[in-house]
């Protein structure tokens, strides 16, 4: 006699549509794809996806996507429905879901915590912590929004150890819950390491022909927004070309020399005593005859390096810092390239994306904070050491294979989460240390794609399996003693 046949966990992802080139999506991809994969019988995946009407990639379950409107320039999201605020309840009334996988910020799945149909599934929040503190506000009983709003969840997961910390020493509600901490998953096979000769052979179908293979490349991969802080990347790359600082022999700091944004030069205030190149950035007497840092005057010149180039895999059109601007403002518009054919949420190939990574000397990350920063950990598996902001999760693996910048702090204005700011100087000084020593840059490289190679698809299926039978042992809501009370 035959048992009947075991049900299926039923799961509804919601976040980015698994089809398309985001951080998101890609995370989804290597969690539930191998999943399905490895437990075929055991699984049931559904998506609610959030701007699923760009869809370049083949996915192996159903997407129901979020409402759009028509527009002159194509399909939007509709605003009140962006991250399924509108349809969730819909799309849980019609597939009944066992498990809830909730994966991104508080917006993209406050909603679903506080459904009228929350007490008919398990909820996982899989949060992105991307800069400290998180309390959403800050009551005066100490007590936090975000802290309160997480505890209607059966699971909370995060993907750094630093994500678990801010949740956990931040809000007081959450100081005893049992947090998972679950990095983004790695398919290491797509990275491959390549040698010198193979990455020229890469940059020769890849760079503008009138620029020399032999260069040295600082790549980014990202989006163009306030919190990644990408004027930086202009902003460094300039003082490098350039050689517009002083060099200490003693301390091996280095001093920027202070830029006019108006004229495009360096300050001159003996030549110009005016208001606008007054010396701001240190004393007002500072001439850059000595060290800023030691005082030592043993210094030298810095040596411009006209054969570095910064290659940004970024949607030139995307609201946000105008490439443009910046790369006239800094004078390096011959010094820059991006890739072409990019848009909202669509890119190249993965594994074009991956090839074009490898033939980078350097990742350059002067990010302001990041839940993960999948780009830097793709640029230390093909073995490409990152320069990186030394603020939040991606911090946490690029020492491994990386050389972190000195920052200080700007917060968001509605949330007050602290947004890094890199030192310049300091960027300057540790892209300089590459670019001079190839053998620390190889040895970077080695070590990063060791480190993140833990993080391989193989080694985290059964972890999302284990965390997702352990859900499944807890009651729903409806059945156990945690009934949410819900507002309709």
């Amino acid at each position: 006699m035959t048992s009947p046949a075991k049900e299926k966990i039923k799961i509804l992802i919601c976040t980015h549509s698994a089809a398309l080139h985001s951080g998101l999506s890609e995370t989804t991809r290597n969690i539930f794809i191998p999943l399905l994969q490895k437990y075929k019988d055991k699984y049931e995946i559904h998506q609610l996806g959030y701007f699923h009407h760009a869809a370049p990639e083949q996915i192996p379950w159903p997407i129901y996507p979020t409402k759009v409107v028509s527009t002159p320039h194509g399909p939007r999201p509709m605003d009140e429905d962006r991250y399924g605020q509108v349809s969730f309840d819909e799309i849980v009334a019609r597939v009944q879901p066992d498990i809830v996988f909730g994966y991104g910020d508080m917006w993209h799945f406050e909603h679903m915590l506080n459904s009228p149909l929350r007490n008919s599934y398990r909820m996982m929040c899989y949060y992105t912590i991307d800069g400290q503190p998180y309390f959403g506000q800050l009551h005066a009983d100490n007590s936090t929004d975000w802290g309160k709003k997480l505890l209607k969840a059966d699971e909370i997961a995060v993907i750094t150890h630093f994500g678990k910390e801010v949740l956990q020493r931040g809000c007081k509600e959450l100081e005893n819950v049992d947090i998972k901490v679950v990095n983004h998953p790695l398919d290491m096979s797509r990275y491959n390491v390549l040698n010198e000769e193979q990455k020229l052979k890469v940059r020769d179908r890849t760079m503008p022909k009138q620029m020399s293979r032999n260069c040295f490349i600082a790549g980014f991969v990202g989006k163009n927004q306030f919190r990644k802080q990408n004027y930086k990347l202009w902003e460094i790359s300039h003082y490098v070309i350039y050689g517009d600082y002083i060099e200490c022999l003693d301390c091996k700091e280095i001093t920027i020399k202070e830029w006019n944004h108006t004229t495009r030069t360096i300050k001159d205030p003996d030549k110009y005593p005016g208001e606008l190149d007054k010396i701001t950035m240190y004393s007002h007497d500072y001439r850059y005859e000595h060290c800023w840092h030691c005082k030592s005057k043993n210094i030298k010149p810095g040596v411009p390096q006209p054969n570095f180039y910064l290659w940004t895999h970024t949607d030139r059109n995307e609201p946000g810092y105008n490439p443009d601007f910046h790369e006239r403002m800094w004078k390096i518009q011959n010094n820059c390239i991006t890739t072409s054919g990019l848009g909202p949420l669509v890119g190249v190939k993965s594994k074009d994306l991956a090839l074009l990574m490898s033939s980078w000397d350097c990742m350059l990350y002067p990010s302001g904070g990041e839940g993960n920063g999948n780009p830097a950990q793709e640029a230390l598996a093909c073995g490409v050491p990152v320069v990186y902001s030394d603020y939040s999760s991606h911090s946490e693996f690029c020492h491994f294979g990386g050389l972190p910048i000195r920052c200080t702090y700007q917060p968001e204005m509605a949330n007050g989460i602290q947004r890094a700011v890199v030192d310049t100087g300091h960027a300057v000084k540790q892209l300089i240390s590459l670019i001079r020593d190839p053998k620390l840059k190889n040895s970077l490289g080695v070590r990063g794609r060791l480190h993140v190679s833990q993080f391989s698809i193989p080694n985290l299926v059964d972890v999302w399996d284990q965390i997702f039978v352990g859900m499944m042992q807890k009651p729903l809501p409806i059945n156990s003693q945690s009934i949410y009370s819900t507002i309709v």
